[in-house]
């Protein structure tokens, strides 16, 4: 918001100056969230600030593109960047040049992680029950939260593993029953958890486990996923050290099987067409369009058959996202899309920004004070905020969550307008009246009302599966 054209601007950047700016999991960011972040590194650098920026697999045209925002900022000499920067690796950009070199990794991160391929959710479930049966802890991510739900449901079907060492996490949740869920996941899988606590437990998840939470699980299963996605999933994998039973010890080796990541993805096709992905992961191919990402993720893990950290993590990222080699022409046509796609992002972003170049001026932005006009720091889909209540005999909409404090964002979750607009016929809501009146006694102009039993439960609601 510093860096574009609000209310107040100004007073952002002058509360950075001489600051130390902080950003991480910035490999995270999408094409329009980048350009930001470039304007964001030229001004602050131009008035005197620095910045860390941290990323556990950062594409090496990610990396030049940050470098040289800053260096533009800063006015420093044009930086060189390494071309075969090693991993874990450091860039330091200075007035006295770019200085690059690599670093050591601690002995714990020092491992290798195999890489099993299955083709059927059968072969996961039976390795969801090898691992149960064991006394071990399994975690299977999947890339949809129907996915999801979907293998939830068939394991509290087939009833092989006990209900209540089983749980679903995912994003549509309200946030109240969603930190419930975050705790229990740390309480069975966090760093401190007892090896009672973990035994037999069985994690459900979608991307929400990705990133920021500190997990350790014996066995992992993984929806195919772009290979940084990937690396991050293996980290998770036998994350803190143990002894065979689970117990947390303080220095290596650790006791447990050596770590398999089993990734679930169609059967290898070296001259794949559209629908390569096939229906089980059909879904996949929603949340990642770029089809040729994919493909490549899976020809170099066959090729090297394991993620072994430090050694081949940047051989895996570039040789993915520097295309350093050929997709077939199906898929790269999606690649090209995506790429598109992200050049448009792109080029939104740099309308929105503000002009460096042209200082503090009226002319420094073509919506400058534009009332009509918004701005956003995302350029994601649309999303739709949506609040669980209960109504009362006398009519009055209540919270799900009876406290005093942020009653109503306890309440909350947040969904794809698209997915809203597609689904919401199948839910009860209030009249547009009571709707209308709730939007302005709350100033929640664009809420949406779902209604639910005064346990905080529906047909398509419950605390266990979500928003259905």
């Amino acid at each position: 918001m510093a860096v574009m054209p609000f209310r107040h601007q100004s007073l952002r950047l002058l509360g950075m100056r001489d600051k130390i700016l902080l950003l991480d999991e910035v490999h995270a960011y999408d094409g329009y969230m980048v350009k930001l972040l470039e304007g964001l590194l030229r001004f602050h650098a131009a008035q005197g600030g620095s910045a860390i920026i941290l990323s556990a697999t950062l594409p090496a045209a990610l990396r030049e593109k940050l470098l040289d925002a800053f260096n533009n900022g800063a006015g420093f000499a044009a930086a060189d960047p390494n071309d075969n920067a090693g991993y874990p690796w450091l860039s330091h950009l200075s007035s006295s040049g770019l200085l690059e070199q690599p670093l050591a990794a601690r002995p714990e991160m020092q491992r290798t992680v195999s890489v099993n391929w299955i083709q059927q959710r059968r072969e996961a479930l039976d390795i969801i029950y090898r691992v149960v049966t064991a006394g071990q802890c399994v975690c299977w991510i999947r890339n949809t939260v129907d996915d999801a739900r979907d293998i939830y449901q068939q394991l509290l079907h087939e009833g092989i593993v006990p209900e209540e060492n089983l749980l679903l996490f995912h994003s549509r949740f309200a946030f109240t029953d969603r930190i419930t869920i975050e705790n229990k996941t740390l309480s069975w899988f966090g760093n401190h958890a007892s090896v009672s606590e973990r035994q037999g437990k069985v994690l459900i998840a979608t991307q929400v486990v990705e990133q920021s939470l500190d997990l350790d699980f014996d066995w992992m299963i993984s929806d195919l996923a772009p290979i940084d996605l990937l690396i991050q999933r293996a980290g998770r994998l036998q994350r803190h050290i143990r002894d065979a039973h689970g117990q947390r010890q303080s220095a290596l080796p650790d006791g447990r099987q050596p770590p398999i990541l089993h990734i679930l993805a169609p059967e290898w096709q070296e001259h794949a067409e559209e629908g390569w992905l096939g229906q089980e992961l059909k879904g996949t191919g929603f949340v990642y369009a770029d089809h040729a990402c994919l493909w490549r993720t899976q020809a170099l893990l066959r090729q090297y058959g394991e993620i072994r950290m430090p050694d081949n993590a940047r051989d895996l990222v570039d040789g993915v996202y520097e295309q350093k080699i050929a997709a077939p022409a199906d898929l790269q046509t999606f690649s090209d899309i995506a790429f598109g796609k992200v050049l448009s992002q792109r080029s939104v972003a740099a309308q929105n920004l503000l002009r460096h170049d042209l200082g503090y001026d009226r002319e420094s932005s073509d919506f400058l004070w534009d009332k009509d006009r918004e701005f956003s720091t995302r350029l994601g889909e649309e999303s739709v905020d949506v609040y669980l209540a209960r109504k009362g005999i006398d009519g009055q909409l209540r919270p799900l969550v009876d406290e005093i404090d942020f009653c109503w964002e306890k309440s909350r979750l947040s969904v794809r307008k698209s997915w809203w607009q597609k689904n919401s016929g199948t839910f009860q809501c209030p009249d547009e009246e009571t709707l209308t009146c709730f939007r302005k006694r709350h100033h929640r102009p664009s809420g949406h009302i779902v209604l639910v039993s005064e346990m905080g439960e529906a047909s398509y609601y419950s605390k266990r599966f979500g928003l259905v």
